[in-house]
């Protein structure tokens, strides 16, 4: 059975940049950390800091979803690599539907994500929402 150069390459994107994500997660809750400990920042690094905390649950979930399922795709690889095909089927589908789903679910994800850190987001103060009578 020979894998599609596409699929390496889409797995191995999607692990970097889930690795990048959690990597930046950290990043932020070590800066949390040290700016509690007293650490000295600008004003305007410290509301970013603070907008970005609220959202960092997403922001890693998303971050060991994207590993979670390259690490799954590589233990699927290893089946099939020794012959235990879990995911074989009957049918054959088409490498075009295999790339639609795969495109098609991470879109999701950042979908998902992208709403959550909107619905998260803060509002400067001195901003309000005005509400439309009906």
């Amino acid at each position: 059975m020979s894998i599609h150069p596409a699929r390496v390459v889409a797995s191995l994107a999607l692990l970097a940049g889930g690795f990048i994500v959690g990597v930046s997660v950290l990043a932020i809750v070590f800066a949390k950390l040290l700016v509690d400990a007293g650490m000295a920042i600008r004003p305007a690094d410290a509301a970013l800091l603070g907008d970005l905390v609220p959202v960092l649950p997403f922001i890693g979930g998303f971050a060991i979803a994207s590993i979670v399922a390259v690490v799954t795709g590589l233990l699927g690889l290893a089946l099939i690599v020794v012959g235990r095909d879990p995911f074989a089927t009957t049918v054959r589908a088409g490498s075009t539907a295999d790339g639609l789903e795969i495109v098609g679910s991470f879109t999701l994800i950042y979908l998902i994500v992208l709403v959550a850190m909107a619905a998260t987001q803060t509002r400067v103060t001195g901003t309000t929402r005005r509400t439309v009578a009906s």
